[in-house]
């Protein structure tokens, strides 16, 4: 008698309902795997002990960002953690995979996509489009290219964080609130990212704010 492999156990993390639905669908379809347990945000005090696969959307885990991801590594050393998100994998995914990731999809990808970045990383390797796939090789193949020496790389994952509020056309007293810090550290961040950016005034940051948030 052959025995049938266990199901891999999925922990996904993502505050919309709706998202959670989704995924539970798909992995219904296929039957090697299980959500085990779903929660809106990574400070969930329920999370399962062991799982086999982690699915993480980076904008349910405020005020930590992509810092969450290294949480969530600490949290499951053994764990592969996949990125299922919103944001544009040309800005995050690069970070994500520095911060422990195993691979990075975006939402609007097609279900074939999904499953076989499931696939991939539940598996150990590492999972990124094709489009970030070139992206990288001519980062490194082209270190003086203009996409290369993007000035969002220049930003730390926190001004990037900080950015992405911008663009979301949120004040000093609403990012702080959202990233649980004084408003005082919000404006020293805005004008260390002015800096780094090049920028002029806080026109040309909320500008260049909402360009990046529509990239």
């Amino acid at each position: 008698m052959i025995l049938a492999s266990p199901l891999k156990q999925v922990l996904y993390i993502d505050e919309q309902p709706v998202c959670h639905a989704g995924l539970d669908a798909f992995l219904n379809d296929n039957p090697q795997y299980a959500l085990a347990y779903s929660a809106r945000t990574s400070n969930d005090p329920n999370l399962p002990e062991s799982v086999d696969l982690a699915i993480i959307e980076i904008t349910s885990t405020r005020p930590q960002g992509i810092s969450a991801v290294r949480d969530l590594k600490n949290l499951y050393p053994e764990t592969p953690i996949l990125v299922l998100s919103t944001y544009d994998e040309c800005i995050y995914a690069d970070r994500c995979l520095k911060a422990g990731a195993r691979g990075f999809i975006m939402k609007s990808a097609s279900l074939t996509d999904l499953k076989q970045a499931i696939e991939t990383v539940s598996e150990g390797e590492l999972y990124v489009s094709e489009n970030v796939k070139s992206l990288m090789i001519n980062r490194l193949a082209n270190p003086s290219s203009p996409e290369a020496n993007a000035s969002f790389h220049n930003l730390s994952d926190r001004e990037l964080l900080i950015v992405e509020q911008i663009g979301l056309s949120k004040n000093n007293k609403e990012i702080a609130q959202a990233l649980q810090i004084s408003v005082k550290t919000i404006e020293s961040h805005r004008s260390r990212i002015k800096a780094k950016l090049h920028l002029d005034s806080p026109q040309d940051l909320m500008r260049y704010a909402m360009r990046m948030h529509y990239f």
